[in-house]
């Protein structure tokens, strides 16, 4: 949990005998959907489902759901009739007519790549047993678009790297995934910058290989060395930055104990540096998860949910100051 803040899962699926989404009309979607709809009504299995229609969610709860990746922004914007199947525990859920019929996902927190991996399993098993998948024998399953195309499978990691950022070595962490087909993205995935030094890393290939070999590329090959080069490369900085580190951290912890108006980048990067404090020892009276769950909770749909739905602007960012000195004085 110190350098991998999330593992997440998702397998892409389409239907038998239906056109993929973009070139399906209103009445096919709605006839996924109803199909679809029956994981959660005809579910006699251990797994809970709610099921909810987009057009029947508001728009605060909708955006919240994007925000914690609950939900792609693709299916939130999307005007044909789409769905979604939530578990109570907001962390395993199954988009209805996203870019394919099926995207069935779960996120968990820190490094637990085979639990996720063993959710979206649980989840594909269930769904097969009230729908028939769109297969070929050679190319697997059949997907909207030709990179998904095999298990439909991507792994992904969010993992935080201030401490190559400050040895100038993440050029290291680009070769690694430029070698084993995998991508590096910004926090808010792909075309996004970085911010908080948080890097979203997954699959770029899902042809020819396993899903287990899929995520093992992540869990076995990739992250190991890239765990110790962080570790590494952070007790360099506290041997050798001291004094830097520790004017990073504190110049942080104090604009966000004072600060009255924030902006989403201003207060996810001071957070960044004030969890590698945390790591690092430098402050030992909050608690990493307070910083885990801030980097979620100052984005705009979880204020609007809290304070009201019709903030904006400089009062959003207003809020967002007032949640950070709340939960830092805790």
């Amino acid at each position: 949990g110190d350098v991998v803040l999330s593992s997440r899962a998702r397998l892409a699926r389409n239907l038998e005998g239906f056109p993929f989404v973009n070139r399906s009309t209103t009445s096919d979607c709605i006839e996924v959907a109803s199909l679809l709809s029956r994981i959660c009504t005809e579910n006699k299995s251990d797994i809970q489902l709610e099921w909810i229609e987009m057009d029947n969610l508001d728009a605060i709860t909708t955006e919240m759901f994007v925000e914690r990746h609950l939900i792609s922004s693709y299916l939130a914007n999307s005007s044909h009739p789409c769905a979604i199947a939530v578990g109570p525990e907001l962390s395993r859920s199954v988009m209805v007519n996203e870019e394919d019929h099926i995207r069935i996902q779960s996120i968990r927190p820190g490094l637990q790549l085979d639990d996720v991996r063993d959710d979206v399993h649980q989840l594909d098993l269930l769904i097969e047993e009230v729908i028939a998948y769109a297969f070929d024998d050679q190319l697997g399953f059949l997907t909207a678009c030709p990179t998904n195309l095999g298990t439909g499978a991507r792994f992904s990691v969010m993992v935080h790297l201030p401490g190559l950022r400050l040895v100038k070595d993440l050029e290291r962490v680009h070769r690694a995934c430029e070698g084993m087909s995998l991508a590096i993205r910004g926090y808010r995935g792909e075309g996004s910058g970085t911010m908080a030094d948080l890097y979203q890393v997954s699959n770029q290939i899902t042809l020819g290989n396993t899903e287990e070999q899929l995520c093992n590329i992540l869990a076995k090959d990739f992250l190991p060395p890239v765990i110790e080069w962080e570790r590494k490369a952070r007790m360099t900085v506290a041997k050798d930055q001291s004094q830097k580190l520790d004017d990073q951290t504190f110049r942080s912890l104090g604009l966000l104990q004072n600060a009255r108006i924030l902006t989403p980048e201003e207060a996810m990067n001071n957070l960044g540096n004030i969890r590698l404090g945390i790591n690092l020892e430098r402050i030992d009276n909050i608690d990493i998860s307070t910083i885990n769950q801030l980097l979620i909770e100052i984005h705009p749909g979880h204020l609007r949910w809290k304070y009201g739905h019709e903030i904006e602007g400089t009062e959003l960012n207003k809020r967002r100051a007032d949640l950070v000195r709340e939960k830092l004085e805790q």
